[in-house]
């Protein structure tokens, strides 16, 4: 669905405001036009309907640059203090490059003045030595320089209005995606005489009711008025970001204000969910401060209702504090220790303001008692190659199948596992569908103190698991005080080798189990949520197996760590009186938090090789691999593998030898999980309630990882058996559809 207003709601809104000089000038502008012929027959220089025209799309087009630069000379002559902004650019069918190679082929754009382009020029220096030269020769332009991109048809019809709007969403989801310094876009399509104006920002996508172009001359001109002198932060761009320089491997890195200090990006960590089109389009740098430290930063959009990380973090540790004070204990400390540590953050700015896709980019715009209009429906598969870059997939080729052939370095290396590709347009619908009510987006930066490795990329497999050992400690005082992390995954669990310890981060999910619900979406990767967040239900209930896991309780030297639980976090549910009523929703709980970490390991042991021993049956390691990590939103699989040993006993067979060890912790682990559902949803059925006292499996959690496991594989060196996307290339868009993008995190 997308939202349509009125013509005039658009330039009120949303367009960029006339310059002050001009506001009272439209018909002096009209008059020189006229005399100049260069409006002729009130309908300027088309003489007839371009689609009675002899001429071809790319005439026509030329036709509108002259008149659009009459426009602009005929301001001039009015006032010869106004400067040109932004030149309209007619392209053609040619590329528009990135530093992931071709981004889009837009028919025209607007392109930034480069006294005015301090932000974004110099785009072809991504490209080799070898090939700059011929770039500056062949005058190609870089997405980072264009704004409101235009697509063209001599005839509107359903096909020809479909295909445009097709390439013109992937344009603007191309800007989004590509260039940082972007907070939204403007586009616009023509059809025919049928001309119609579109806006895309991280909450909405909208366009205007259509208007005819050739007759209504005083809209077109006020149009490109407001387009030319334009500032760079109405079209979108963000003062808080700047081009910095190129590193020695060709890629753009940034000056990011956060908090009125500047750091500057040294390597993306994370940018595959930037390219979906609506949503919180997370960027993690890693970044330099001032005095050189290395430090992360991550760039976010939050609903306006939601907490920021920072506030999030230090209610936890409040709530803890709290426990602290009531037991004479000091439990703070020790989960602050296993927490990334937020050290500036800031809602971003602009022109003074904290930037709000409804409040700031709209204006404050109201948008209740307009209309949403379909969008066409396309199947076209998504290809592969033109994905957002993510982390390990299971489809991904084997180091062995790589060509050795050189290729230029184009790829931007994202550290999650992406998740299920789906059509772009089935992924636009869907999104602009649920975020009808949730507009109101703003733009939130966090910067972090330690730069520690993920999961993903730790190549010691013993402090892989001192990592999700320190984690599951961590939940067991997070999990104590009623909070639940929600997003548990192999990128937010990092081992910091400095202090030797494991760090969980990503806290933007966290919630307290007594908080409503505000917010109806499923929180996670796919890879690694438990079976019953992915289904949105209780899966225990019923299972047929007594699968008791009671034992005596042993003492250890890490006692401390954990806090007993009582039942005091809140999971209990309303008393239902009788099995035929309904019973309370669906709510995330400590459980699902422990089963994620469950998941991550099984994933550390399926997508590495032990480099000394590796698997002696990698075609069968690829086929489970495709089972259990599709990345869709079903749980059929993963509870067979939770609740049945008999495949874990299987995975010896193709896994590293090494890891066998590690098999058998993995299924006593899937015991201790299913047990603990199992009693806490026994009574569910009857009673409505969730008994969160059997919650507290976190000590026996970890002893299974420390007992005899860490001695026998601290040793192991992991060795990737996936490519994790760094050889793949972007083609860009094929001629008429466009491709799909990866997701992760936050499951509609």
């Amino acid at each position: 669905m997308i939202l349509e207003i009125p013509l005039q709601d658009y330039f009120d809104y949303v367009l960029p405001p006339l310059p002050a000089k001009l506001r009272d000038k439209i018909e002096c502008i009209i008059q020189t036009l006229e005399t100049n012929e260069a409006i002729r027959c009130k309908r300027w220089v088309f003489p007839v309907d371009s689609a009675l025209d002899d001429e071809d799309e790319h005439t026509i087009s030329h036709r509108l640059r002259e008149f659009y630069n009459a426009v602009v000379n005929a301001a001039q002559d009015i006032d010869d203090s106004l400067e040109l902004t932004f030149g309209l650019v007619v392209n053609g069918n040619n590329p528009v490059y990135s530093d992931r190679g071709v981004s889009s082929r837009p028919n025209a754009f607007l392109k930034l003045n480069p006294k005015l382009a301090s932000q974004s020029s110099e785009g072809l220096r991504y490209a080799p030595v070898a090939q700059r030269t011929q770039r500056v020769e062949n005058g190609e332009d870089f997405v980072y320089d264009i704004a409101n991109p235009q697509q063209f048809k001599l005839k509107e019809g359903m096909n020809d209005t479909d295909d445009d709007v097709a390439k013109l969403v992937y344009d603007m989801e191309q800007i989004l995606a590509l260039d940082p310094c972007r907070r939204f876009t403007l586009g616009a399509t023509i059809d025919d005489c049928t001309m119609r104006l579109w806006f895309l920002s991280r909450a909405t996508l909208l366009k205007t009711k259509p208007f005819d172009f050739t007759k209504d001359r005083r809209q077109l001109i006020h149009y490109f008025l407001s387009l030319a002198f334009a500032s760079p932060t109405d079209m979108g761009w963000d003062s808080t970001v700047e081009f910095s320089h190129y590193s020695q491997s060709g890629r753009r890195q940034y000056k990011i204000e956060v908090d009125g200090q500047k750091f500057t990006t040294v390597d993306v960590l994370s940018d595959a969910l930037a390219a979906r089109p609506l949503g919180r389009a997370t960027r993690v740098w890693k970044v330099l401060d001032s005095s050189g430290i290395i430090r992360v930063l991550k760039d976010v959009w939050l609903e306006s209702d939601r907490m920021g990380e920072h506030e999030i973090h230090q209610a936890i540790l409040d709530d803890v504090e709290k426990f602290d004070q009531a037991h004479h204990s000091n439990y703070r400390a020790k989960l602050e220790q296993r927490m990334l540590r937020p050290l500036a953050q800031c809602r971003v700015p602009v022109n003074h303001k904290p930037d709000d896709t409804a409040a700031v980019m709209l204006r404050g715009y109201d948008s209740s008692n307009d209309s949403s209009v379909d969008r066409f429906t396309s199947n076209n598969p998504s290809n592969p190659a033109a994905q957002s870059v993510g982390f390990s997939m299971s489809f991904d080729r084997d180091p062995d199948d790589l060509t050795t052939e050189p290729k230029p370095d184009n790829s931007q290396i994202t550290q999650e596992p992406a998740a299920i590709n789906q059509d772009s347009d089935q992924i636009m619908s869907t999104e602009l569908a649920k975020r009808k009510a949730r507009n109101h987006i703003h733009h939130h930066r966090i910067v972090f103190k330690h730069y520690a490795t993920t999961i993903y990329n730790e190549r010691s497999l013993g402090d892989t698991l001192c990592a999700l050992i320190e984690v599951v400690r961590a939940l067991g005082i997070l999990h104590r005080v009623g909070w639940v992390h929600r997003d548990i995954s192999g990128g937010n669990i990092d081992w910091f080798a400095d202090e030797k310890i494991g760090l969980l981060g990503d806290f933007e999910y966290a919630t307290h189990l007594k908080e409503p619900r505000r917010h109806n979406v499923r929180t996670g990767t796919p890879f690694f949520m438990a079976a019953e967040t992915l289904v949105n239900d209780y899966l225990f209930t019923a299972v047929p197996q007594d699968l008791s896991t009671d034992e005596e309780e042993e003492e250890d030297d890490d006692e401390d760590d954990f806090i007993p639980f009582e039942p005091q976090i809140g999971t209990e549910a309303p008393v239902v009186p009788h099995k035929t009523s309904l019973p309370p929703s669906f709510s995330h709980n400590p459980l699902h938090d422990l089963e994620s970490i469950w998941w991550i390991l099984i994933y550390v042991l399926f997508f590495n090789d032990d480099a000394c021993n590796p698997s002696q049956d990698s075609e069968t390691r690829q086929e489970k691999m495709n089972e259990l990590f599709h990345g869709k939103s079903e749980a059929t699989g993963r509870f067979l593998l939770l609740i049945q040993s008999a495949y874990l006993n299987e995975a010896k067979g193709h896994l590293s030898p090494s890891f066998a060890p590690a098999i058998e912790t993995i299924k006593a682990l899937a015991l201790l999980l299913t047990a603990a559902y199992q009693k806490s949803e026994k009574q569910y059925n009857m009673t409505g309630k969730i008994d969160d006292k059997s919650f507290e499996i976190h000590r026996r959690f970890c002893k299974l990882l420390t007992s005899k496991l860490l001695n026998s594989l601290c040793g192991i060196t992991l060795v990737p058996v996936k490519d994790d996307g760094k050889k793949r290339t972007n083609p860009g868009p094929p001629e008429t559809e466009p491709p799909a993008k990866r997701s992760h995190t936050s499951v509609p």
